[in-house]
């Protein structure tokens, strides 16, 4: 009896161990996922009017311009893992045989494949570079330094975040910030280097905030003297919020990013 009930077990947590070997394409912004052996799943999420449009018509012209491309680069180059539609949000996940079938489905430009393959393709790592330890960028670098090493890449030219199977270890600069360790976000406007800099940023600016605010509490009390109360006014006036500059990099993020996206990772 009790062997029977120890075969029982092993069997049980066995069917848990591969349920829990399923992969996860779920995503709120649009991600571009790079898998082993080539293979790349995307999911996009974009608006969808549900009072305009409706879920079965979107399923029907989704399949159609799936037939049409396979009928034309071979069968199985796509496939529809799965669509929904929910709270005016349609999301799309689709299977690619490789990085060149997602360039020819989406019109946009990726690659995947190891440094000496990228090299050997054309493709020049003549961009700024930072390195990356456990998900947070490190210090600014040269491609020199990593470009005879035995490691893989992504390449792309789109707006986008793409999440790698493996460990990022160098990004480019320009539009990127990183999500994880795995996960890179590319918007137009960003820059991986420029973070620690906008919260040094920031903190300077609480803190000029800060004084203005102490300065004023004393002015109430009564408690200063003409030249106190003159330097707290210029105090005051030197402190400027440049609301203008944000609102520009929100209104550029949503556009197409318009250069190359190294993400080097093992």
């Amino acid at each position: 009896m009790k062997k029977y009930s120890a075969i029982c077990l092993v069997i049980a947590l066995c069917v848990t161990m591969l349920a829990g070997c399923g992969t996860s394409y779920s995503a709120e912004e649009s991600t571009v996922f790079v898998q082993k052996h080539g293979k790349i799943v995307s999911t996009d999420v974009e608006d969808f009017d549900e009072n305009t449009y409706d879920k079965d018509g979107l399923e029907k012209y989704v399949n159609e311009t799936i037939d049409k491309y396979t009928s034309e680069n071979g069968k199985n180059t796509v496939k529809l893992k799965e669509l929904s539609v929910k709270d005016n949000s349609a999301v799309l996940t689709l299977e690619y045989k490789d990085a060149k079938a997602y360039s020819g489905f989406n019109g946009e430009e990726l690659f995947t494949g190891t440094i000496a393959e990228a090299l050997a393709a054309g493709y020049r790592f003549d961009t700024e570079f930072a390195s990356v330890k456990d998900g947070k960028a490190g210090e600014a670098v040269d491609s020199s330094e990593f470009l005879d090493d035995d490691l893989k890449v992504v390449i792309v030219k789109a707006n986008l975040d793409v999440n790698v199977k493996g460990k990022i270890c160098y990004l480019s600069t320009q539009n990127t910030s990183l999500k994880d360790k795995s996960t890179v976000s590319i918007r137009e406007g960003q820059n991986l280097l420029s973070k620690a800099e906008e919260s040094e940023a920031g903190t300077q600016e609480t803190e000029a905030a800060e004084a203005v605010t102490e300065v004023t509490e004393t002015e109430e009390s009564g408690s200063v003297d003409d030249d106190e109360m003159l330097t707290g006014t210029e105090e005051e006036t030197s402190v400027t919020f440049d609301f203008p500059e944000e609102e520009e990099n929100e209104d550029t993020s949503d556009e197409f990013s318009n250069v190359y996206t190294y993400i080097i990772y093992k």
